[in-house]
């Protein structure tokens, strides 16, 4: 070969060689670097999603499925509970009954139906003070609502409209820290003293 042509030859081949550099450099590299970013932003974006969501990543309709289920143990479980403590009182040998904040029967219990011979169907709605013999309720009235509006308990022995004597035992509750609920009250016949 001649020294011409292998200068040419030369000149071409390091000619294509930095012109292949260049092309790796300039083009191929950078978009390599890119690829690689936009993977590593993708893992970020993927990293993030699941560190800000509370189900990992999970979609908002599971979310809200598995608070639903949640709530519904939640209603089901106060159900039980409230019929449970409801029976317990129904059939306690203490005659009970419920009034609203007007005085007014809402529940009894069976102990205090036989206790006044009157059904559950008679008494409700029905204001019980009628109960508490006619010469004893103006004192008697005095006293359960000083106990209602200082939210205290109410303990009074009295007659009743049959001349029973009676201990009379409420319990005032709230339904919230507005509103006063009523008071739940138990009946207990107090023996002739001898």
């Amino acid at each position: 070969m001649e020294p011409d042509t292998v200068v040419i030859t030369t000149t071409l081949l390091s000619f294509a060689g930095g012109f292949l550099s260049w092309i790796f450099f300039k083009v191929v590299k950078p978009t390599l670097k890119f690829i690689d970013k936009h993977e590593d932003l993708s893992e970020s974006i993927d990293t993030i999603k699941k560190e800000i969501t509370t189900n990992g990543g999970g979609s908002l309709k599971d979310v809200v499925c598995k608070l639903g289920d949640t709530c519904g143990r939640i209603e089901e479980s106060q159900k039980i509970i409230e019929q449970r403590s409801k029976a317990a009182l129904h059939y306690n040998s203490t005659a009970l009954f419920e009034t609203d904040n007007a005085g007014r029967l809402v529940w009894t219990n069976e102990s205090f139906n036989e206790l006044t011979g009157q059904s559950t169907n008679n008494l409700e709605g029905r204001d019980w003070i009628t109960y508490v013999h006619e010469d004893e309720r103006e004192e008697f009235i005095h006293e359960l609502n000083s106990c209602l509006s200082m939210n205290r308990r109410l303990d009074k022995e009295t007659k009743t409209s049959d001349d029973m004597d009676v201990r009379i035992v409420g319990f005032p509750y709230k339904l919230n820290e507005d509103e006063q609920g009523g008071f739940l009250i138990s009946v207990s016949e107090i023996s002739q003293k001898g």
